[in-house]
């Protein structure tokens, strides 16, 4: 149980990691969080996407 609790912890402290990064895009300009394109484009590749174009197809297969 440990073990799990620890991974959670990891887990907790990456997305804060990933929060805390700058966005430096236009505001008027976004669509979608910095967070979320990050989060997406490092599941994608841990799922075996190769290249922008297959992180694209992961995005669309799981929208909303």
């Amino acid at each position: 149980m440990i073990k799990a609790e620890e991974n959670m912890q990891a887990d907790i402290q990456l997305f804060k990691y990933f929060e805390s990064i700058d966005d430096p895009r236009q505001q008027g300009k976004v669509v979608h969080k910095l967070f979320d394109i990050i989060f997406l484009a490092v599941s994608a590749v841990v799922s075996g996407c190769q290249g922008w174009e297959d992180i694209e197809d992961f995005g669309h297969d799981r929208l909303d």
